[in-house]
């Protein structure tokens, strides 16, 4: 595993900093056009490199799986299905054939995902892509009727005349894809720094360019500014900074960041002209990965170092001038189990560390020699439940401090290979790390000696955690507390109440006419409370929590009979 570059090159002499790598279909007519996938990181062939481009025949191999000899790919690109066996040992089985390249099919719906080499892999030198379950049926289904499919693989440098473009890893985008509204009230509070790379990736010169950057709050147009025309040689590039954003106050909900670049001449590869991006202001979430409709962090995939044989750790760094706003609560992440294991009965731990390690920004690399951890938190998992979001609660709710530096991190302590933590393999942060010099998803991996990396994985993969939070000057109370964390409800015996709070509280219950029929001090252990009602009468009754800070919250609960 390597770590990533903690200063990006950015110069025009490597092809490290054209990285367009593009799956198309040449023909037949009927589906040429660009489709969606990933590529390998660390084995295979490097595509980034334009000399490693193929573009051939794509053939279905005989044994579609190709967990075993295949045949009918020498000389071409082979189309192989995703499962039964590891990544690495289905490409090396299409080299051994003689495949130029392997397109593997994934086998559920959804995005594509990260690919790892196993056990197999480390041979393998040709070009190894993924494409949907979707598009890889497009292909099947032409193949079958007897079309002869040609696709482009690589990098796309130099491989039409007109062609200008960017990508997600070359634009500043917010620090955050679901951003917590305490930290983004005003213009004070939240800004963002914007600008783009823009590159001529064709090899005509090109004039008169300008790019775009616009962001909607729905359907409201909030910012939109264009650039002054430039000119750019062919091979050439050019960082494009745009206006800051900020808004006097900010409405809670999805924003979009679009960026897009433009110029007189017809563009022959259009697909890389616009760049997308997204941010949320919610009460309720911080996570770098993009979130889905209900706010939790969207998974493209497992990742995981090779050969872990202790413990391997995933978090987010966080700091904020504004964070005592905030408390923590809980995490949200998902995992995948390797071929032939599970995930029923394996445990993953939680940790919030204050980060106390002094360094001033990623151009020097960051110890971790002073990690205090301050709360924990653990998962079991009851089923298989691959790639599924889950929340671990952590034991004591935490209180955030201003300008201190935290990790949020989910860890597995099983060997070899077993868990895969879910990453976002579709946001970059690339730029943004180069523009603010601040490490943003850490990993931490222990073969015998713990080794941590600040920048996270090479390649820039977010990974899918988000962290749960509350407002802190409420103190996170839950004015509703009987539907969340109030049970049983009816209540006989013995009731549980949990309060995103910390301390003592003075509980009163009194009946639905007002009479008192129990006061007493609580202690509040990991958020949370015992009392019994066994001798209080069957019957609706207001429970009144006081406490320390002058905070209240009430609720009903009922007693059975």
């Amino acid at each position: 595993m390597k770590k990533l570059l903690l200063v990006f090159g950015l110069t025009l002499c490597a092809f490290n900093s054209y990285e367009q790598v593009i799956f198309k279909i040449d023909a037949p007519a009927g589906i040429a056009g660009n489709y969606d996938f990933t590529y390998t990181s660390g084995w295979g062939a490097n595509l980034i490199n334009p000399t490693t481009s193929v573009t051939d025949t794509i053939k279905i191999a005989q044994d579609s799986l190709a967990c075993s000899p295949v045949s009918n790919v020498s000389g071409k690109i082979a189309l192989v299905y995703r499962g039964t066996c590891e990544f690495g040992a289905k490409a090396l089985a299409a080299q051994n054939a003689g495949a130029v390249a392997v397109i593997i099919v994934n086998n559920i719906p959804g995005a594509p995902i990260a690919m790892g080499a196993g056990a197999s892999g480390g041979p393998v030198t040709i070009p190894v892509i993924m494409i949907t379950q979707a598009d890889g049926a497009i292909l099947n289904q032409q193949i079958h009727a007897g079309q002869s499919v040609v696709g482009f693989i690589g990098n796309k440098l130099f491989y039409y005349a007109d062609d200008l473009g960017f990508q997600r890893t070359d634009v500043l985008r917010a620090n955050g894809n679901a951003i917590p509204s305490a930290l983004a009230s005003t213009a004070a509070d939240f800004s963002i720094d914007l600008g783009a790379w823009a590159y001529n990736y064709g090899t005509n010169d090109q004039t008169n360019i300008t790019v775009n950057t616009k962001i909607m709050q729905g359907a409201t147009s909030v910012y939109d500014q264009t650039s002054a025309p430039f000119d750019l040689e062919s091979g050439d590039s050019v960082f494009v900074d745009m206006p800051v954003f900020s808004l006097p106050t900010y409405t809670p909900g999805d924003y979009t960041l679009n960026y897009s670049i433009t110029n007189a001449s017809p563009e022959e590869f259009p697909n890389d002209n616009i760049v997308p991006t997204t941010f949320n202001i919610n009460d309720t979430v911080f996570a770098l990965s993009r979130i889905d409709a209900v706010g939790l962090p969207v998974s493209t995939g497992g990742v995981r170092p090779v050969a872990v044989t202790q413990s391997f750790s995933v978090c987010l760094a966080f700091r904020n001038e504004n964070a005592s706003r905030l408390g923590v609560e809980g995490m949200y992440f998902s995992a995948a189990a390797a071929v032939d294991e599970t995930l029923d009965g394996r445990e993953v731990s939680g940790s919030v560390f204050e980060w106390n390690d002094v360094f001033t920004d990623l151009n020097a690399e960051p110890t971790f020699d002073d990690l205090d951890e301050i709360t924990s938190g653990s998962y079991y998992y009851e089923s298989d439940d691959q790639n599924v979001t889950k929340y671990m609660e952590l034991d004591d709710p935490v209180y955030l401090q201003d300008n201190q530096r935290y990790l949020f991190c989910v860890r597995t302590f099983e060997q070899n290979d077993v868990i895969f933590f879910g990453y976002d393999t579709r946001t970059s942060y690339e730029t943004n790390l180069d523009n603010d010099l601040q490490p943003l998803f850490p990993i931490e991996s222990t073969s015998g000696t713990e080794t941590w990396f600040a920048g996270g994985f090479e390649g820039g993969n977010v990974p899918a955690l988000g962290v749960k939070v509350f407002d802190a000057t409420t103190q996170g109370l839950d004015e509703t507390v009987i539907e969340a964390y109030s049970y049983p409800n009816p209540a006989k015996d013995v009731l549980t109440v949990k309060v995103t709070a910390a301390g003592n509280a003075q509980l009163l219950v009194t009946d639905m006419t007002g009479r008192q029929v129990m006061a007493k001090t609580v202690k509040l252990d990991g958020g949370a409370f015992t009392t019994n009602v066994a001798e209080m009468k069957a019957g609706a009754y207001l429970f009144n929590l006081s406490f320390e800070n002058g905070a209240t919250s009430q609720f009903k609960v009922v007693v059975a009979d």
